[in-house]
């Protein structure tokens, strides 16, 4: 349900293994730097393409004590321009050894949007990207995290190297307006028509759902199917919910909290478009169908291997984070 991220680090949690990919010789040339670029003077890239990861050699272990980047190939394809978004592949290194722990290679390329955000988050990673050309691969690292709170563990975290294959850049698209929620007696009429999804629930209460063959609404769809008693939602409020979701063109399930067995947390800031909308105004308790249109989704068709078209959820919001 979260929407991908514009920040590197965490994207090491979706990587699949992948070896290396044999292949001739790439020697670093002199690339755009920021930061304390000098650790990767050592490296070498070599072998690769769009569909297969690089094999990276360094010297190593790399002593990371501050944050660096460098494109340690450079590209010659379209400059980078600030305000553009990239696509790109992803590997991630182990800094004390070189294991490879995973590439994003197999899957489609990702985006990340060189703007004003990434600037401030990552400005290293930001000064690198832009003057910098397709076709690059740009190696980012920082100091490792502290170990997490109560662990048993005081050391740190291993250190990580980011190397990002530049695929290509592009003007950002232009922002889609909000969505249209359609009025409440339109949903009532679609009800009464048969024409929306309806549910029916197993023996541990998880949802199925029968989806009718007609053309979905092109607005976004709320309907309460039970009011809850509890607080009103707004678009900045993190709740707990359980849900399933489905595409509605197959009624294939993608996406399903009770499968998990406990429901998911999430700040309506941080997921797709109709839920944000579609939940801002509910109360905890209640117990949701939306009919999300692809705009305010994933699209249509989905990157990244994302459930693509329209989207039928049922989401029962169990609480709202209070922040206490």
């Amino acid at each position: 349900m979260r929407k991908v991220l514009a920040i590197l680090l965490p994207l090491l949690l979706l990587l699949t293994a992948c070896g290396g990919a044999p292949g001739g010789s790439s020697e670093p040339t002199v690339g755009r730097s920021a930061g304390a670029a000098e650790v990767f003077d050592s490296f070498s890239v070599s072998g690769g393409s769009d569909d297969e990861a690089p094999t990276v050699e360094f010297d190593s272990p790399l002593d990371i004590t501050a944050t660096a980047a460098k494109a340690v190939v450079d590209g010659e394809g379209d400059e980078i321009q600030a305000g553009q978004q990239v696509r790109f592949k992803l590997l991630g290194l182990d800094a004390n050894d070189g294991e490879v722990l995973g590439d994003t290679y197999a899957n489609e390329a990702q985006v990340l949007v060189v703007d004003d955000q990434l600037q401030t988050e990552l400005p290293d990673l930001y000064d690198v990207l832009v003057g910098t050309h397709v076709g690059a691969q740009v190696a980012y690292t920082e100091p490792a995290p502290e170990a997490p709170e109560g662990s048993e563990s005081t050391d740190p975290l291993p250190s990580q190297i980011l190397l990002l294959r530049i695929v290509s850049v592009e003007d950002q698209p232009e922002p889609l307006p909000e969505p249209e929620i359609l009025p409440q007696e339109d949903v009532q009429r679609l009800d009464d028509d048969g024409q929306l999804p309806t549910f029916t629930f197993d023996d541990d209460g998880a949802p199925e759902v029968s989806i009718p063959d007609t053309e979905p609404s092109e607005d976004l769809v709320v309907k309460v199917l039970e009011e809850g008693d509890g607080d009103v939602l707004t678009e900045e409020d993190t709740i707990s919910a359980n849900y399933s979701g489905w595409t509605y063109s197959s009624g294939e399930q993608f996406d399903s909290s009770y499968e998990r067995g406990e429901p998911s947390s999430f700040p309506l800031t941080g997921v797709i478009t109709g839920w944000t909308n579609g939940l801002a105004g509910q109360k905890v308790g209640s117990k949701v169908l939306l009919v999300i249109p692809a705009p305010w989704a994933y699209g249509d068709p989905a990157p990244g291997g994302r459930p693509s078209g329209t989207l039928v959820f049922y989401v029962d919001i169990v609480s709202k984070d209070t922040g206490q």
